[in-house]
């Protein structure tokens, strides 16, 4: 942080971040959103996600699938969008529109398992 001086009185103020730290805190940013999709359908991640893509059982397949080709799209847009960046776009919020949103892939419908309501098993009894 550098010291600004007002009138007199010293005031912090941060400078503004670079193109590359803008660009990586919106990376981050997108990585964080597209990892809501897969947690919300039961994986512990994206990469956890599109490990099941040459599953044997369909539904996982198609889910990986619909993972990686939005994950795909994502990172090829941000870089779109890096090398040739529009006019007064420079935050996620500006930036989270811009990208392809997940109902425009073919994302096979979620299950819910009620495993809150399965016993626990009793092991060693």
């Amino acid at each position: 942080m550098q010291p600004l001086i007002d009138a007199g009185v010293e005031q912090d103020k941060d400078p503004a971040p670079t193109v590359e730290q803008r660009n990586n805190a919106i990376r981050d940013a997108a990585w964080q959103w597209m990892t809501t999709v897969p947690k919300a359908r039961g994986y512990d991640s994206i990469e956890s996600c599109c490990s099941y893509a040459q599953s044997s059982v369909a539904r996982y397949k198609a889910e990986a699938l619909a993972m990686i080709a939005w994950r795909d799209a994502v990172n090829q847009r941000l870089e779109q969008l890096a090398l040739s960046p529009p006019a007064g776009v420079t935050t996620w919020a500006q930036v989270k529109p811009l990208l392809p949103q997940p109902e425009s892939f073919s994302w096979p419908a979620a299950v819910s398992l009620p495993l809150d309501q399965i016993p626990p098993i009793k092991l060693g009894a």
